[in-house]
């Protein structure tokens, strides 16, 4: 097929089984029932999930390795070392311990995973980069304040930046992050394309401003927003 060619016709009853009933529905619901204009919607869908993707990868890398740099000046090897004592740390009243216990025994899980996963003698920086975001998104709960943020990672924002802000952030992020993955809507209530991005900005800026300047020049996101079939789709909610 040239690129002067017409794209296939697919029919609604092809697209159903393809996408499913549910799927299919949700952009036939925005496109007044129009099946070519809800198709070409899933098309962008997936064009501006991968452009929001990549600006989320972008700001990950950022996080974690800000994150270890404060880590490892108390912890050298934190991550390949089976003896640091970095996730045993356990700090205030019975309920955060237990708390504490549970989130550092499952910390130490995915660690054990991931060296496993590179051989006999992985790299730090290889068992690092293979956690998953939510590994860095639960660092900074509520019950684990005074054993990894106060001590540690706070130092990695500027001065009096609130731990439940930041926290609030990064989680919403690994939600929306989540969805990307999986080829949801943007356009859904639960998603909030602009508001998740302002929120991958806001931290990102605080980590690495330069970088996150960078970052944002390169974001394939606002001409996708442009170029979006249903005009209007994508808006921040009213005030």
């Amino acid at each position: 097929m040239t690129v002067a060619d017409p794209p296939p016709e697919l029919s609604q009853a092809a697209a159903e089984l393809w996408l499913s009933i549910p799927r299919l529905s949700r952009y036939l619901r925005v496109c007044a029932q129009d099946l070519d204009t809800a198709l070409r919607l899933y098309a962008w869908n997936s064009e501006i999930a991968g452009a929001a993707f990549t600006d989320t990868c972008h700001f990950e890398v950022a996080l974690r390795n800000v994150y270890d740099r404060e880590l490892i000046k108390r912890y050298p090897n934190w991550a390949i070392d089976p003896s640091s004592r970095l996730f045993h740390r356990e700090q205030g009243h019975p309920r955060a311990r237990e708390w504490q216990r549970k989130m550092n025994e499952r910390s130490r899980r995915e660690l054990e995973a991931a060296r496993s996963g590179h051989g006999a003698h992985p790299a730090h920086g290889q068992v690092v980069a293979s956690q998953m975001f939510g590994f860095w998104t639960k660092m900074t709960e509520k019950d684990r304040a005074a054993v990894f943020w106060n001590p540690m990672l706070s130092r990695a924002f500027p001065a009096k930046t609130s731990r439940s802000e930041i926290h609030d952030h990064v989680a919403r992020v690994n939600r929306f992050r989540n969805r990307l993955a999986h080829n949801e809507p943007v356009f859904s209530s639960r998603t909030g394309l602009l508001e998740r991005l302002d929120d991958v900005r806001h931290v990102f800026d605080l980590i690495a401003p330069s970088a996150a300047a960078w970052a944002s020049t390169q974001s394939r996101v606002p001409e996708l927003v442009a170029a979006c079939p249903v005009p209007g789709l994508i808006s921040r909610p009213s005030s």
